[in-house]
């Protein structure tokens, strides 16, 4: 209810301190829906991939609704917010996404401050709107390593025309925090003292970018044992259970660099990106080392669009020593995925799916692969590794190949 009337709040300060003239909303919307066929182990919750993906036919991971409202403040100045409500976050939960001033200072020197996007990956300032891109979902294993990819803070847009193209450089600084990702709102991820740039040199029919950041990072709250690994507690005489807590409390420093390239040349489409992420102190517990690339190639025939992407993710395997257990965090998949794009006229497309997953990990104690399998225990509590890719924490799979289908429809208005 607060971030509604948050939202409510922003529409209502544009639309009362400016004239209507001087404000401009542009909307999009995805509706969409995801099946796999990973089937769920009888007494256990349905097994979740990504934000709501299960053996359900399921509209909760893709269907999204956003507004951007831009309003003029002067001749130089703009004030630009986003809402964002996805059916993934809270059933509809309003968000906003990002919220800043921007200030123009001449044709290639603009500042901005407030809430503002992370220009990491090749797609962030649009990665929300579905129909800018061929995919339903950008490919995940590189999209999923930065778990804020927004700050509380500035940035700065240098821009200059170099023989038709356009070269970019866009530093930023700022602070955040947010939910840590599987740990439903009972873990935080705070990330102090962010810095980071990015360099991008784009023409209309190609665009590269390299961009690095660097943050302080602390962790905190408590999630229980059996929320990550389902089926772990402690029986007490009574014939109740108990839950072990896993104290997420920790720190480090975190540091990601990333590269990528997009093309759209005689009908050929084509995107291509790597990230690389590199974690010290406690916190690599949670977010250990990792890898990841894909790439996508794509033709376009009349209002087709046929396109296969392959991605692959690697990680260190960490074991998270306590007085508890040992966990391994990390993810370790590579996957396949068909698709094909119809443009349903200038606003609208028709996109369809299917994906094939292979969760590349392997247990060296019990040599097993994409299952959370326990070898011995420490103070009577299982030790447990834990490899199961894009799967929520804790799922139990019964098969290291999965194949999802999705079907959306992608709006823009």
């Amino acid at each position: 209810m607060r971030k509604a009337l948050l939202s409510s709040a922003v529409l209502s300060a544009l639309i009362t301190t400016g004239s209507v003239q001087a404000i401009e909303f542009d909307g999009f919307l995805t509706a969409g829906f995801s099946v796999h066929d990973q089937e769920a182990v009888t007494g256990q919750p349905p097994t979740v991939y990504l934000d709501g993906v299960t053996d359900d036919v399921s509209f909760d991971n893709d269907s999204k609704f956003g507004l951007q409202i831009t309003a003029d403040v002067s001749e130089d100045m703009q004030a630009v917010a986003q809402i964002l409500a996805a059916g993934a976050d809270e059933n509809y939960d309003l968000d906003v996404e990002w919220a800043y001033l921007d200030y123009t200072l001449n044709e290639n020197f603009s500042l901005r401050g407030g809430k503002v996007k992370e220009p990491v990956f090749l797609i962030s300032d649009y990665f929300e709107v579905g129909y800018a891109y061929p995919w339903i979902r950008p490919p995940q294993e590189v999209y999923r390593n930065n778990p804020i990819n927004t700050i509380n803070g500035m940035e700065i847009l240098m821009q200059t025309n170099m023989g038709g193209f356009n070269l970019s450089f866009q530093p930023y600084l700022g602070s955040n925090s947010d939910a840590i990702p599987g740990t439903q709102g009972a873990g935080t991820f705070n990330a102090e003292n962010f810095f980071g740039a990015a360099l991008q040199l784009a023409h209309p029919s190609f665009t590269f970018q390299v961009s690095f950041l660097n943050t302080d990072v602390y962790t905190s709250g408590f999630v229980p044992f059996s929320s990550m690994l389902p089926g772990f507690g402690t029986n007490l005489n009574d014939g109740s259970v108990t839950t072990n807590l896993f104290n997420l409390a920790a720190s480090g420093e975190a540091e990601l660099a990333s590269a990528g390239v997009s093309w759209d040349v005689s009908n050929f489409v084509g995107y291509a990106e790597y990230v690389s992420r590199d974690i010290s102190g406690t916190v690599s517990s949670l977010f250990p080392d990792q890898d990841a690339y894909y790439v996508t190639l794509g033709y376009r025939i009349g209002k087709f669009l046929p396109h296969i992407t392959f991605a692959s993710s690697e990680a260190d395997t960490v074991a998270v020593g306590t007085n508890a257990f040992e966990v391994a965090a990390s993810v370790i998949q590579e996957s396949i995925t068909l698709g094909l794009r119809y443009e349903l006229n200038d606003s609208a497309a028709l996109k369809m799916e299917y994906q094939v997953v292979d969760i590349d990990f392997t247990d060296p104690i019990n040599n097993q692969t994409g299952l959370a399998t326990s070898f011995g225990t420490t103070n009577g509590v299982p030790n447990v590794f834990a490899g199961n890719g894009l799967f929520a924490d804790g799922a139990t799979l019964t098969d290291d190949t999965t194949s999802i289908i999705s079907v959306a429809i992608d709006v823009i208005f």
